[in-house]
Formats: C-alpha cells, sequence, structure tokens
C-alpha cells in the first residue's frame, strides 16, 4: 500500500472502514429479523400436542394428526405417519435443506415432527442478498466518491507544490498566487505564505543588521590597521608613538570584540527556553557576578516566567547603561513581572526616548557601539517582553515588564 498514490490510498482506507462498519451493522440487522423469523417455527414445536394426539393402545400407537402440513414420522419403527412432502423418512433435526427446500425437525419422545420452512427461509436468503448487494453498493460509492474528492483536494495540493517550486529560493518576497476551493488547502496556503512573511522580515533584519554591523566595523578596523602601519614605520623608535599605537589596537580590538559578541547573543537568543524563577536571587547573582558595583540596592521580590539568560542579558545591558550614562545612588526595584532599574542621572531628553532603543544610536556622550539597547531590545522582544522608560529630573527607570 506505501507504493499507491495518495488518492487510491484515502480512497482504500475509508472504504475498509466504511464495509467494516456496514457489514457489522447489517450482521447485527440480519441476525434480528433471523430470530424474529424463526422464533415461530420453534413455538409451533415447543408444544407438539397442539397439533397431534400420541394414544398408547393395545395394538402401538396411534397419532391422530390435526395439521396436514405437520410431518410425522416414528423414529423407533420408522414409520411415516404424515408426509404431505414426499421426502420420505428423515431421521435429522434441526432446519435441513432438500432440493429447493427448507425444513425443520424436532425429534420429541421418539417422534420426529417436521414443517416446510421454505418461505421464511427464502425470507432470510432474499434480506442476506439484499443487505450484500448494499454492502457492495455502498463500498463501490464511498470508494469512488472518496476517490473523486480526493483526487481534487491532491489536485489543489499539486498545484500548491508547483507554485512552491515555481518561488525558486533566491526572492523570499515572492508568494504562493494561488485561490484553492478546499479550506485545508486554503489554510495551507495562508500558513505558507505567513511563514514567508517571517522568513521575510528575519531575513531583511538580518541583512540590516550584518550590513550595519559590517559597517560599523571598518571604523575599528581602519584605526587598527592605521596604528599597525603606523607602528611598522615609527613605532619601533618612538616610545610615544609605540604607546599611542598600543592602546588604540588595544581599544579597536575591544570595540570589535564588543560588536561581534552582540551580534552573538542575538543569533543565541532564537532558542532561548521559558521558566518560572524568583526574582530576587536571580538579580543578586547578576549583580554579584556580571556587574561590577557594590553599590547597587535591591528592593522587593517576585516571580516571572521566561528565559534567564535572555532576561539576565537584558538586566546586565541596562545596569552597563546605567553606571555608563547614570549617576548613583543605583537601584533595581522588584515586584511580580517586572524589574526596574533605577539612577539618578541627568534627564533624557522626551524626544530622545523613542530613539534610544534604536541601532547603533549613540547618545552625545557615548563612546560605545551603540548596539546594547538595541540588543536589550531585540530580546525583549523575543521573549515577549517590553521595556519602557521613565526619566525626570530626579531619576531615570528602565522597566522589563511581563505583560
Amino acid at each position: 500500500m506505501s507504493k499507491l498514490k495518495l488518492t487510491t490510498k484515502l480512497s482504500l482506507i475509508n472504504t475498509i472502514a466504511t464495509l467494516v462498519v456496514v457489514t457489522l451493522s447489517l450482521t447485527l440487522i440480519y441476525r434480528y429479523f433471523y430470530v424474529l423469523a424463526t422464533r415461530s417455527v420453534l413455538a409451533d414445536f415447543s408444544n407438539p400436542g397442539r397439533f397431534v394426539n400420541v394414544l398408547e393402545t393395545p395394538f402401538g400407537k396411534q397419532y391422530i394428526v390435526l395439521r396436514w402440513d405437520l410431518y410425522v414420522a416414528d423414529f423407533d419403527s420408522k414409520e411415516i405417519i404424515n408426509d404431505p412432502y414426499g421426502i420420505g423418512f428423515i431421521d435429522r433435526e434441526g432446519f435441513v435443506k432438500l432440493g429447493e427446500r427448507y425444513f425443520y425437525f424436532s425429534k420429541i419422545q421418539g417422534t420426529i415432527f417436521g414443517k416446510d420452512i421454505t418461505s421464511t427461509m427464502t425470507f432470510l436468503e432474499n434480506i442476506k442478498r439484499l443487505f450484500i448487494t448494499t454492502v457492495f453498493l455502498i463500498a463501490l460509492g464511498v470508494f469512488l466518491l472518496t476517490y473523486f474528492l480526493t483526487k481534487r483536494s491532491v489536485s489543489e495540493i499539486k498545484e500548491f507544490i508547483s507554485h512552491i517550486e515555481s518561488l525558486g529560493g533566491s526572492d523570499v518576497s515572492r508568494r504562493v498566487a494561488m485561490k484553492p476551493k478546499s479550506f485545508e488547502v486554503m489554510e495551507l496556503v495562508d500558513k505558507f505564505n505567513n511563514l514567508m512573511d517571517r522568513i521575510e522580515r528575519s531575513y531583511k533584519s538580518q541583512e540590516s543588521f550584518v550590513s550595519a554591523v559590517s559597517h560599523e566595523l571598518r571604523t575599528p578596523v581602519a584605526t587598527l590597521l592605521g596604528y599597525v602601519s603606523m607602528l611598522k614605520r615609527w613605532g619601533l623608535k618612538d616610545e610615544k608613538i609605540l604607546s599611542e599605537s598600543v592602546e588604540a589596537i588595544e581599544e579597536s580590538a575591544k570595540e570589535i570584540k564588543q560588536i561581534i559578541e552582540n551580534m552573538l547573543l542575538i543569533a543565541r537568543v532564537e532558542t532561548l527556553t521559558e521558566e518560572e524563577f524568583d526574582l530576587l536571587t536571580f538579580v543578586e547573582d547578576i549583580v554579584s557576578q556580571k556587574v561590577k558595583s557594590d553599590t547597587v540596592e535591591i528592593k522587593g521580590n517576585g516571580k516571572i516566567r521566561t528565559n534567564k539568560e535572555g532576561l539576565g542579558i537584558i538586566l546586565t545591558i541596562l545596569l552597563d547603561n546605567a553606571f555608563t550614562h547614570g549617576s548613583p545612588p543605583f537601584a533595581i526595584e522588584i515586584s511580580d513581572n517586572m524589574i526596574c532599574v533605577v539612577n539618578h542621572g541627568e534627564k533624557i531628553p522626551e524626544q530622545l526616548i523613542p530613539k534610544i532603543f534604536d541601532r547603533f544610536f549613540k547618545g552625545k556622550n557615548s563612546n560605545g557601539t551603540g548596539l546594547g539597547l538595541y540588543i536589550a531590545s531585540e530580546i525583549a522582544k523575543k521573549l515577549q517582553l517590553k521595556l519602557a522608560v521613565d526619566s525626570t529630573e530626579e531619576r531615570t527607570v528602565f522597566k522589563i515588564i511581563k505583560e
């Protein structure tokens, strides 16, 4: 069956399943008719005294048959008392077929009684043939109906496959343009096009990101190569140039390393999984292990269900941002499904707040890559978290919220 076409396979499976159900149902119905039809026959023989009187006389048994259609024979003497059917002596019991006729025989106290039940058995035979024909016609109908319906659906699936093949793999902006009649194939087309929409957005986002990062790397790489060239020319003889070049190379290398690490962070967040954990313990670990500061006050407690690693990256970035651009005292305020990072630095202008999470955005006094808050925002989106900023003259608060 594995080599059959899908239409044939589905038709056969549906036909076999229908055959089993219909056959069982009709068998039960036939059995009901059989019992109903033979019950009257068996009832006649339950009290044969109604039809035959057997008298014991000095001359032996004497039979008085009250029904002309009743077969009567003495089993011991093999004498036929009444044989309206001309079948001779019969020593069998139960339902018996003789030629084209059916009989029922029963032996009671040495006497054999019989009756022609051809009409009853013919009725049952006709029902059986009718049921067999019905099963065959239903099976044929189910097979043909399933075959043509499946063939239509499969033809739409084949058309869908041909559309996919025509898309190729070079242009992610193309979509399957077909309007199938069946709901299932229509849903399949919609799901595929939605998937391609997500792939296109992801592809364009990565393409834009890689392009921007590549552009951003040019400056530190150019700086690094420039100072290496200067070292080759004069650095070995001039200690001042040597010292300046080494420091510049170190800074450029650190900047390149940070950009690469940030790229890896965004790539890694695609595989993050969720778990529920206690925020106080989590924040204390981040502050003690990842942030070099003993001036952070931790307030409150709560729980959250998200990914620990991703949330840790976001919190570390927000703390680094607070230490770099804010002023003490620093605090982290915790509640269920929320972490607030507080610093008391300068107010962030309202017009800049919508831009601070943009890629490569830098404040006026920033010496970083402009990727930190962008990465935090991207990870938050993938973890279905919200980043919000509230900045006043007194303090600035970055909030991580799970809605």
